[in-house]
């Protein structure tokens, strides 16, 4: 069950397509390195990144109208019908790939590796981004309910680098997303 659960973050699994883990990682926490510490620095304001209208507050408003867009498209793509949209990606010569859970008919598990399809790489993808949005906004939510921003700045800091990171991650997810869409998905 926890293997079904989860498997919307599989996106985050897909081996052997280059640069992917630099759109999933690095930008992502380099662009949460800098809104962090143009926010806190030089003048230690915990309050403008996580308090009652500051960056996260702001932030999380215009998230949270962005799971019914994910689910849109995720719809769109699962029956998109398009020639060559079912056929293997190629990166640079190299098939990415996922490991998927089985059960043969002895009820005996195994996983197998499967190569992408550009469908089942979109899918992936616009799962991942809804369920990063339902988890970021939940969080956020529970988090702002359960403490209060100036009696927790080190737990406020380290969630405020966690929501910002996960923020960037949707948002870099998103633009990739978009160009597979707008562009590579026609060549």
């Amino acid at each position: 069950m926890l293997y079904q659960l989860t498997r919307p973050f599989s996106y985050l699994t897909i081996k052997g397509m280059g640069g992917k883990k630099f759109y999933d990682i690095v930008i992502p926490f380099t662009l949460m390195t800098i809104t962090v510490s143009s926010i806190l620095y030089p003048e230690f304001n915990i309050k403008a990144l996580i308090g009652e209208n500051s960056f996260i507050a702001k932030t999380i408003s215009f998230t949270s109208g962005l799971p019914g867009f994910f689910i849109a498209a995720l719809a769109a793509i699962a029956t998109f019908k398009r020639e060559g949209i079912d056929e293997p990606i190629s990166s640079n010569g190299e098939s990415p790939y996922i490991f998927v859970k089985g059960v043969r008919d002895n009820g005996n598990e195994y996983m197998s590796k499967e190569i992408i399809t550009r469908r089942v790489f979109l899918c992936m993808l616009f799962s991942f981004l809804t369920a990063q949005s339902f988890i970021l906004i939940i969080g956020c939510n529970i988090y702002t309910s359960i403490f209060e921003v100036t009696s927790h700045v080190f737990t406020s800091t380290i969630s405020s680098c966690i929501f910002t990171f996960m923020f960037y991650q949707i948002v870099v997810t998103t633009f990739f997303g978009l160009y597979y869409l707008g562009d590579r998905i026609h060549h």
